[in-house]
């Protein structure tokens, strides 16, 4: 009776026309869409004919490509695309290591794309892993050694040699070595993100300047990069992260969100400065700082995970970089950045000029030694006069024990002035513990903020993993921490007349408002 039952749930299912199940299918994540060939025989030809009908194809779930080897994976999205013959295509994603297996049907399948007149292709062949307590645990894309093998896919130099519909270009893991500059099938981009691609100074340049609609740039891991020149009248967003750069010239008036993330510039001996916004008419005539520099939106700098506090400080001008963004509504800045701003007031004293500045974010990828008394530096060369909100992100993987026992950590910051930030009403802390020094740094916070209208302190999920140790967070503990917080900051706000509201949840539980930069580039899979 089961197995009849189960034959006649089938034959009701399978009896459906197919103008309707393509519709279903169509509506199915594409990993569901491919379980239900254990349905019956016909179901493989159904959802392949209805992913092949689709505007979009997309190839990038992380449990398909680890659930299917490479000729698996490769077979279907030969079949697929097969499949559609002259339907037009809007998009193509795809999330694969081919390894030089595969190199010519991955080319094929960009020019498939371009054929059919897709507007977004996006091929991403870093190798995927899955993560597990550890960290990142390799699939079959690890060398056997524990580490990835990387491989750059070449394309073919007429590949984009025709006109084309593409506003949209990711490409990862490929090689650019032969596609001419100015090629026509690139001229009507919006859009182009690059990562771990061999694309040289001259190169770019080039590139960037034959797409003159061009209005984001993503450079990712171009270890060719030095000396960069990027010119674009339409140009909006541009991200640099993870490249060796060590001069970065930017004519692109336009430029509404930088971000930059990596190693720190440093000053060179020809006197040339690491961040330079210039005029749209190149190099040879200096225009004036109004018409050069963009009015920036939002700028992201961060070296977290790169140079700390063993670098040499040599010929280092931080504050000249950060000048150069400092002027934008939305800022994001980290630890690394306080430090070198500590430095250079050995030798010199920078100004910061932040006139603009509504929100700062800094991320701490440490918060031990002296981390917390380099804010009192920032605010006396920064002291932003609109500053609303305030958010500071702590590594979450700080040991347990970073905190120290010295009586040092319970002493007050006191700046070299006073310091008051009238127009600052919202501080929110993530990964709080209240370990010492972050009870020190919100006493100083707060006796900063006169205005301050909510505190809000959230502390890492429950079994979150925080420098080799599992931290579990209960209701009983949460009060505890709200109790602790409230005394340490009753005589700065009796002081101060405060009636701040000081919320302490979890991060699942956290409803106030978040930063406007919520992705973190040291986060990133590389």
């Amino acid at each position: 009776m089961a197995a009849g039952a189960a034959d006649e749930e089938e034959d009701r299912l399978s009896g459906l026309p197919d103008d309707v199940l393509h519709s279903i299918l169509a509506r199915l994540p594409f990993k569901h869409a491919v379980r239900t060939s254990a349905l019956s025989r016909r179901w493989p030809r159904l959802w392949l004919h209805a992913l092949a009908a689709s505007p979009v194809l997309d190839f990038t779930d992380p449990d398909f490509v680890r659930g299917h080897s490479r000729a698996q994976f490769v077979a279907t999205v030969n079949r697929c695309l097969s499949a559609r013959g002259a339907a037009p295509l809007r998009a193509l994603r795809v999330a694969f290591s081919p390894f030089g297996a595969f190199e010519r049907d991955v080319v094929g399948w960009i020019s498939a794309a371009l054929g059919s007149g897709a507007t977004e292709v996006d091929v991403d062949l870093r190798a995927q892993g899955r993560r597990r307590s550890g960290g990142i645990e390799a699939d079959a894309e690890d060398d056997g050694g524990g580490t990835f093998r990387r491989t750059e896919v070449e394309l073919r130099g007429d590949l984009f040699c025709s006109p084309s519909s593409l506003s949209r270009l990711s490409l990862s893991r490929f090689s650019l070595r032969h596609v001419p500059p100015g090629a026509a099938g690139l001229a009507g981009l919006t859009s182009l993100s690059l990562s771990h691609v061999d694309v040289t100074d001259d190169a770019l340049r080039d590139a960037v300047s034959g797409c003159p609609v061009l209005e984001f740039l993503s450079l990712r891991s171009c270890d060719l990069l030095s000396n960069v020149r990027i010119a674009g009248g339409r140009l909006r967003g541009l991200e640099v992260v993870r490249c060796q750069v060590r001069q970065l010239q930017v004519a692109a008036p336009a430029l509404e969100s930088f971000a930059f993330h990596g190693d720190l510039m440093y000053l060179r001996e020809d006197d040339s400065k690491p961040l330079e916004f210039i005029g749209s008419k190149g190099n040879n005539v200096t225009p004036p700082p109004s018409e050069a520099t963009p009015e920036l939106r939002d700028a992201y700098l961060s070296h977290v995970d790169f140079s700390g506090e063993d670098e040499v400080f040599d010929g280092f001008a931080y504050t000249e970089f950060l000048n150069k963004v400092a002027h934008a509504k939305i800022l994001t800045i980290c630890s690394v950045a306080l430090l070198h701003i500590e430095e250079e007031r050995f030798f010199s004293m920078p100004t910061i000029d932040t006139p603009n500045l509504q929100e700062l974010q800094v991320l701490m990828g440490s918060l031990g030694d002296d981390d917390d008394t380099r804010f009192p530096d920032f605010f006396e060369l920064a002291a932003p006069p609109l500053l609303e909100r305030l958010f500071i992100q702590v590594n979450i993987q700080l040991p347990a024990d970073c905190d120290g026992d010295s009586e040092e950590e319970d002493t007050d910051m006191v700046p070299g002035h006073e310091i008051s930030l009238g127009r600052l009403t919202f501080i929110k802390v993530a990964n709080f513990r209240g370990t010492r020094r972050e009870l020190r740094l919100l006493r100083f916070l707060v006796g900063m903020a006169p205005a301050l209208e909510q505190l809000v302190l959230v502390t890492p999920d429950p079994e979150a993993e925080q420098g080799g140790t599992t931290l579990r967070h209960d209701d009983q503990d949460k009060q505890q921490l709200l109790q602790i917080v409230q005394e340490q900051l009753s005589e700065v706000r009796k002081a101060r007349r405060d009636q701040a509201h000081v919320v302490v949840c979890r991060a699942r539980d956290d409803g106030s408002r978040r930063p406007a930069h919520s992705k973190y580039y040291h986060h990133d899979r590389e």
